[in-house]
């Protein structure tokens, strides 16, 4: 009944976080439950009808994902959704094959917690909870993530291969070149039941239409010109493992046929031989084609099409997850660091503004080389601007320098925010306005030393404005300091 309370447990070691979520679930028909560990949540399970759990990672004692595969063997019914501070792949991943709803990473927005309430909560009035399932193993931590990023296109990619690494349908990822459609695929892998055996990839693209038959599907000997021996295919290679199929979109229409009837008797013949061989393994394959188009145009098969689409990720183009840039940049550097022997650099302010506000046509493939030629180039610990590529540093302005700007301010209140949430202060946004007033006034003065029409214009205020904020905020010229207009 929609009349009955919702019983929602929140588990997280930092008062902050429970005080936070309390004052967000304030509709009625919310019950609130609040623990600060794994073992006196799981007494609140046991003794109250808890409908759904909001349970953080990086608990005392036994940690989140401990309870919510506790919890799933013995509650199977019940909703849970992980917080994590970290936002790691492995943590994502491990979650959603451990059975979670959702996981959120912070810090994160009021907004996104009543969202996911509000979706649990329609789960569990329309019955639709989750089916039990096997607990899945846990992935070791403090591997390598491969995709890395925090950004809500990001972490539906994190969430989607946990939901169907453990499965053996086949994956279809579209996504422009250079999005990391092949590190998707191999994250599948190495969080499936078949991580242990091989990860096989053939670029489709990359191979003449008339070999890419007898490379996929092996030949005999004396099968074509120059078969001198009897050669295994790359589908025959990849055993039980993952047979990665990208730029399937550029594959020729007839070996699309042959490619269907494989995928559909799950079996394959070696060119110029007699023998059928079993397709084991699992077929992931990608495109950064637009496939229904294509099926529209006559290009691809529609058959084809349905068979490889049986679950779908779709990987972001760098420009529409600017705010994930920085993590990457670091990923990288400390990445390519230790290959090389080189210690890793850190970016100014300015040059991070410049590469978020760089469109990256090349995408993540791009800004993998561009951060590992700076790591041998730039001699200095830091990379500022005048290190950065001309075609980089030619595309200013743009969103990535106010979301830059945004973040800077963020992380300097972060603190204060804090505090005023945790004792209900008021007047923040005016303290805050005026502190920021005037450095803000006093810097561009100096940019433009002092000269007042200059800094008006900058500012998108009159002159006399800024005179009257010069004497309010007691801003003082420094001596020696000229400038026309003053």
């Amino acid at each position: 009944m929609e009349s009955d309370p919702v019983h929602i447990l929140v588990v997280d070691d930092e008062e902050s976080i429970r005080w936070v979520i309390g004052k967000t679930l304030t509709e009625p028909g919310y019950n609130l439950h609040f623990a600060e560990s794994a073992e006196e949540a799981g007494l609140i399970v046991e003794s109250q009808p808890i409908d759904f759990a909001l349970v953080d990672v990086n608990l005392p004692g036994e940690d989140g994902l401990s309870f919510l595969s506790t919890q799933r063997e013995r509650r199977p019914e019940l909703l849970m959704a992980v917080i994590t501070g970290q936002g790691s792949m492995d943590t994502a991943v491990t979650a959603m094959k451990l059975g979670a709803f959702d996981y959120l990473t912070k810090p994160f927005d009021i907004e996104e917690i009543e969202e996911l309430v509000r979706r649990a909560i329609r789960t569990i009035r329309q019955g639709r909870r989750h089916p039990p399932g096997p607990v899945a193993q846990r992935v070791p931590q403090g591997g390598d993530d491969l995709i890395v990023g925090k950004s809500r296109e990001v972490r539906e990619i994190h969430k989607a291969i946990g939901q169907v690494a453990g499965s053996d349908l086949t994956v279809l990822i579209l996504g422009e070149s250079g999005t990391g459609k092949e590190l998707i695929a191999k994250a599948i892998h190495h969080h499936s039941p078949q991580s242990g055996q091989p990860f096989v990839a053939v670029n489709c693209a990359a191979i003449p239409h008339d070999l890419l038959e007898a490379e996929l599907f092996g030949h005999e000997k004396g099968a074509f010109t120059g078969a001198l021996e009897r050669k295994a295919g790359r589908l025959e290679a990849a055993g039980t493992g993952t047979m990665f199929l990208d730029e399937i979109g550029d594959m020729s229409m007839d070996l699309q046929a042959k490619l269907l009837r494989v995928l559909q008797e799950r079996e394959f013949q070696r060119v110029g031989g007699l023998d059928t061989l079993p397709l084991r393994a699992r077929v992931i394959a990608a495109t950064n084609q637009g496939l229904e188009a294509a099926v529209r145009e006559g290009r691809f098969r529609h058959d084809l099409f349905y068979r490889i689409n049986a679950f779908t990720i779709h990987s972001a183009p760098l420009r529409e997850i600017r705010g994930d840039i920085p993590l990457l940049c670091g990923h990288i550097m400390r990445r390519y660091g230790e290959k090389l022997g080189v210690v890793p650099h850190t970016v100014s302010a300015e040059a991070m503004e410049q590469l978020r506000a760089y469109d990256w046509p090349g995408n993540v493939r791009e800004l993998e080389n561009v951060m590992k030629s700076l790591l041998i180039t730039v001699r200095a610990p830091v990379i500022d601007v005048s290190d950065l590529p001309r075609n980089i540093t030619g595309n200013s302005g743009g969103p990535g320098l106010d979301d830059a700007f945004e973040e800077s301010v963020l992380q300097t209140w972060q603190a204060t925010i804090r505090t005023y949430c945790e004792e209900e202060r008021s007047g923040l946004l005016q303290r805050a306005s005026e502190r920021l007033e005037r450095p803000l006034i006093r810097q561009v003065l100096a940019e433009t030393r002092w000269n007042q029409v200059r800094t008006a214009k900058v500012l998108g205020i009159n002159r006399n404005t800024l005179r009257t904020k010069i004497r309010a905020l007691g801003i003082r010229k420094p001596p020696g300091m000229g400038g026309r207009g003053s």
